[in-house]
């Protein structure tokens, strides 16, 4: 059996940089059992079996300050210590992941619902339960500005995960007048739905909408409120606040505005 090893063959063997192990031994975490004159350091068995272990507490998030001095005074309770805490450190991420799962999962789920279930341009009451959201002020007309405070936005309310795994979804909101006046190229905010429990921002009460769909360019929504009207007028209902739209495949999700869809949620009363 081989006594020792050169550094280029533990740098191969581990797929580490010679570089690194030079780090190593310079901060007295791994130093070589052999240096000859020429600068040549070689390792023995009992190196490997120490960077073995530096490898393993590297792989479970330990620090190398950790890894030195776990390796310079080890024993049973130092060990059961350091699992312990990385047993605790694996639950965090477990429970992070299975949230992130979930998300995936919902994300998924309304980009196959969106893609194949949708009608597009035809209005229908429905029913929406309360939510709550966070609001970015400012009134926006160009299709380029609503994209830009929807970035804005979303790294505003963004915590562990990018938007795209999340099921938070943005929206602007057409003020009630400028609907009755028939200007619809004016968002007075740009918004995100907050789907977890939280206090901050503003609470939207439960209540019954004119929903409409539609593809493409924001500022193309005139065709479908001139619908929803109609729909508005022939049902004898009333507007009573402001209009919502929601950006449910948008900028986050596609490159292509003409795969944008968005929705149209007008609050109506008998």
């Amino acid at each position: 059996m081989k006594k020792y090893y050169s550094i280029g063959e533990i740098s191969k063997i581990y797929n580490i940089s010679v570089d690194t192990l030079r780090h190593y031994e310079k901060i007295k975490l791994l130093e070589p059992a052999l240096k000859k004159e020429n600068g040549y350091r070689y390792y023995s068995s009992e190196q490997i079996w120490k960077l073995n272990n530096i490898r393993n507490l590297r792989g479970l998030g330990l620090g190398l300050d950790d890894i030195k001095g776990f390796l310079e005074k080890r024993n049973v309770n130092s060990t059961e210590k350091i699992l312990n805490s990385q047993l605790d450190i694996v639950e965090r991420e477990l429970e992070k992941f299975n949230r992130l799962k979930e998300e995936l999962l919902i994300k998924k789920t309304n980009l196959e619902y969106f893609k194949n279930d949708i009608i597009f341009g035809v209005p229908q009451l429905k029913y929406i339960s309360k939510r709550r959201i966070i609001k970015s002020k400012g009134r926006i007309k160009d299709d380029g500005d609503i994209d830009f405070k929807i970035k804005l936005l979303s790294i505003r309310t963004l915590s562990e995960n990018d938007f795209l795994f999340t099921e938070n979804e943005f929206g602007g909101t057409l003020s009630e007048e400028n609907f009755l006046k028939n200007n619809y190229d004016t968002y007075e905010e740009i918004f995100v739905i907050i789907n977890e429990e939280t206090q901050e921002g503003e609470e939207v009460e439960a209540g019954t909408y004119v929903s409409i769909y539609y593809r493409g360019y924001y500022s193309e929504n005139y065709i479908y409120y001139e619908i929803a009207k109609k729909f508005i007028n022939e049902n004898k209902l009333k507007v009573i606040g402001d209009i919502f739209e929601i950006f449910h495949v948008d900028i986050h999700t596609t490159e292509n505005v003409e795969e944008y869809i968005t929705e149209i949620q007008i609050p109506v009363k008998k």
